[in-house]
């Protein structure tokens, strides 16, 4: 049975039939309960089934009810933690339907008869709730009332180890000086708490990337500026000084001593990071000389032709490849690829866009470059080098050439290729192993 499975069948025996037995049957013996309000609390089945059968004859109907947002983590093969939004519905006297929002948090666990629910913790949007809502961090002792000091104490410890992420709290003050965090949030931090505290004086925005931290911090004030919550992803640094990737989802509160503070659950995402970077790197990035492929190196030019950023087009070929290939073998004319990547990229600035758009052949783009004298470099350096490069397989006379145009105003990706393309033809045409002549490329005034 599915987790998600036993939660359903749990709920239309709870709120659609009010099967009692039924509902049970679907619990741990020792199930842990908290409900909205601060007297539904049960420590194992038994308090459970009084708390329901009150419930039942105060409200024998059934409910229609909603699962959102369903999110599952396995912790073991044995152990399972639920969180999910559910949207409860009853008619009213009206002829209409009176609802009510909750979040749940359950976990369940693999018995030897099949999985059962081991705790359940019902809580509602602080718009909805009012004194009695239930939040295991800050006000947890208050929502427990009755229990003693180390008992609250365990219930908190309880609810938090189930959540699957750090907790971590600043006051929204200069630094974000440390409100609260939890041991999760200090493993994935590699530190101890004494640890931490000596190393940021507890200041969290130490342990925020310093390349994230202005992003991080205006996202958080601007986001709880309109909403009171926030959802943000950046890195964090760790105590050996390597970088995880956390989504940090919180929201603003008020403590005891009236200053303002943010409170978060952080999930690790380094590794759904790490595999996005790498399968855009695998869609865009040519394989074999590292440099753009067709798709990465058009989707960056056209870019810059969107944003008005004229430049230079270098479309460039490479002289008696084949003639290479059959001669010297594959292998070698996969080492002359790499190579002209190579003399490509030496020639290249950081903003520039070099790819291998097809076998042989290959661009470079150079945007806001536009001065003859600096492109006629550009080409005479790449030409000589690569030429030089393959003077070792002198029966192939290898040679690059190459076409030069400039984009204008408005100007097309597709009319730019061509016209380096058609440029291109021209040279082999009169000449390997050279490039457009700068005299007859019209150059902005």
């Amino acid at each position: 049975m599915l987790v998600k499975d036993l939660l359903i069948q749990f709920f239309d025996a709870y709120l659609v039939r009010r099967s009692l037995e039924e509902a049970l049957a679907f619990l741990s013996d020792d199930v842990i309960s908290l409900g909205t309000g601060a007297q539904e609390i049960a420590r194992n089945k038994e308090e459970l089934r009084e708390l329901m059968r009150e419930e039942f004859e105060c409200i024998p109907g059934g409910f229609r009810y909603e699962i959102s947002d369903y999110c599952e983590k396995a912790c073991t093969d044995q152990v399972c933690i639920v969180f999910c939004n559910v949207l409860t519905a009853m008619p009213d006297e009206a002829g209409g339907e009176l609802t009510f929002r909750t979040r749940l948090t359950m976990s369940a666990v693999k018995e030897r008869e099949g999985w059962k629910i081991s705790s359940l913790h019902m809580s509602a949007p602080s718009d909805q709730q009012e004194g009695e809502e239930f939040f295991p961090i800050k006000y947890g002792r208050q929502a427990i009332g009755r229990m003693d000091a180390a008992a609250g104490r365990k219930l908190i410890e309880l609810m938090m180890s189930m959540l699957p992420g750090g907790i971590m709290g600043g006051y929204l003050e200069k630094g974000f000086p440390l409100y609260i965090i939890n041991d999760t949030m200090l493993d994935y931090l590699g530190y101890t708490y004494d640890e931490l505290v000596e190393a940021t004086g507890e200041e969290m925005q130490k342990v925020i990337a310093p390349e994230d931290w202005d992003r991080v911090e205006r996202t958080i004030y601007d986001s709880i500026e309109k909403t009171g919550e926030y959802d943000v992803q950046y890195r964090v640094v760790r105590k050996d000084g390597t970088r995880l990737w956390v989504d940090d989802k919180g929201r603003s509160i008020t403590t005891e001593d009236g200053r303002k503070a943010m409170v978060s659950v952080m999930l690790d995402i380094n590794d759904g990071v790490r595999l996005q970077e790498r399968l855009k790197k695998e869609v865009l990035e040519d394989p074999l000389t590292g440099i753009y492929n067709r798709k990465g190196a058009l989707t960056r030019i056209g870019q810059c032709l969107k944003e008005g950023r004229q430049g230079a087009l270098f479309a460039m070929d490479i002289d008696n490849f084949k003639k290479l290939n059959d001669t010297y073998g594959h292998q070698t004319g996969d080492r002359m690829l790499i190579r002209l990547a190579e003399i490509i990229r030496a020639n290249s600035r950081a903003q520039d866009v070099a790819a291998r758009i097809g076998g042989d052949e290959f661009i470079l783009f150079l945007p806001g470059c536009t001065l003859g004298s600096v492109l006629e470099k550009r080409a005479e350096n790449i030409c000589r080098s690569f030429r030089e490069a393959g003077e070792e397989f002198d029966r192939a006379q290898l040679s690059v050439s190459m076409g030069i145009a400039l984009s204008r105003e408005k100007m097309e990706l597709e009319e730019l290729l061509k016209e380096a393309d058609d440029r291109l033809y021209q040279v082999k045409k009169t000449g390997k192993g050279n490039f457009t002549p700068l005299a007859k490329i019209p150059f902005p005034v």
